[in-house]
């Protein structure tokens, strides 16, 4: 019976101490990687002091009488009045179509009836 009892003891102290089955080495795995550092991300850069970004909007199109949406984009201030602005490419909410307009100074977006 003493033999058993030893046995049985050294079995549980050779399990507590990790050794056998593995299963020590996969808890310090399991810890080390849920407290291991978060990787971070690079902020963004900052917009450039002269970009002013116009929000999605629907406009009437200068040639069908219907409108169309024209999407969020970056427009660079030229003056007080004018705005330099990238091509654009506007979707018309009917059929879907898409028609793209030349980049170009034009009139700061508020005072723009046309993409």
């Amino acid at each position: 019976m003493r033999w058993t009892g030893a046995l049985l003891a050294g079995g549980l102290l050779f399990l507590q101490t990790g050794g056998g089955t593995g299963l020590g080495h996969a808890v310090d795995a399991i810890t080390r990687s849920s407290t291991a550092p978060v990787p971070t991300v690079t902020p963004l850069p900052a917009p450039r002091p002269d970009s002013v970004w116009v929000p999605d909007r629907y406009l009437p199109t200068p040639h069908t009488g219907g409108t169309v949406l024209v999407p969020g984009h970056w427009e660079r201030r030229v003056s007080d009045h004018e705005s330099y602005v990238p091509p654009l490419t506007t979707i018309n909410p009917a059929d879907g179509r898409l028609q793209t307009f030349p980049a170009g100074v034009r009139p700061r977006a508020e005072a723009r009836t046309a993409p």
